[in-house]
């Protein structure tokens, strides 16, 4: 019975470990990709990584389509017509890390300057403010209410210099 055990086991270990290894990445790198899924890709490669249970929407403009998974923390938009990814953004979660100063969902305002800088521009609402490293193609979302006050909620990744381009596209 023991053996059979461990025999079922390594043979579920052998099947799932390619899946682990491809669920595993948590890296962001700003301009590039979110664990694994490049700016530039296809909108494909989101939806065999993250699955297919997702929902998808037009922007306003028609331009560009949003995906998000309901158990995941992320939304992808691509360019409609061609489906490449354009910009990535990983919500509420401190799994995912950027490569620069491991800067994560609740790192404060400071961790984020000291990793990447003081040259940002500024986009203001209610309840965020966000930091946009143009350049760079990252941007962080930082909380002015509640818990996530003066720290990060939202880090996306984008075609580095594209920011007002595709934001405005929306």
């Amino acid at each position: 019975m023991r053996r059979a055990l461990w025999a079922g086991l390594l043979i579920l270990a052998l099947l799932a470990g390619p899946v682990f290894a491809q669920t595993t990445n948590t890296a962001i790198v700003a301009g590039q990709h979110v664990g694994g899924i490049r700016v530039g890709g296809n909108a494909t490669e989101a939806v065999s990584a993250f699955g297919s249970l997702f929902n998808r929407a037009e922007s306003r403009s028609g331009k560009y389509a949003l995906y998000e998974w309901p158990l995941r923390p992320f939304v992808v938009i691509a360019e409609k017509e061609s489906g490449r990814i354009v910009l990535l953004v990983v919500v509420l979660s401190d799994t995912y890390r950027t490569d620069r100063g491991n800067v994560t969902a609740g790192t404060e305002r400071a961790g984020v300057e000291s990793a990447y800088g003081r040259e940002f521009t500024t986009e203001e609402d209610q309840t965020s403010v966000t930091l946009i490293y143009d350049s760079q193609g990252i941007a962080f979302d930082i909380g002015k209410v509640g818990a996530l006050s003066g720290r990060v909620a939202q880090i996306i990744v984008f075609v580095p210099g594209q920011w007002k381009a595709i934001t405005d596209g929306l």
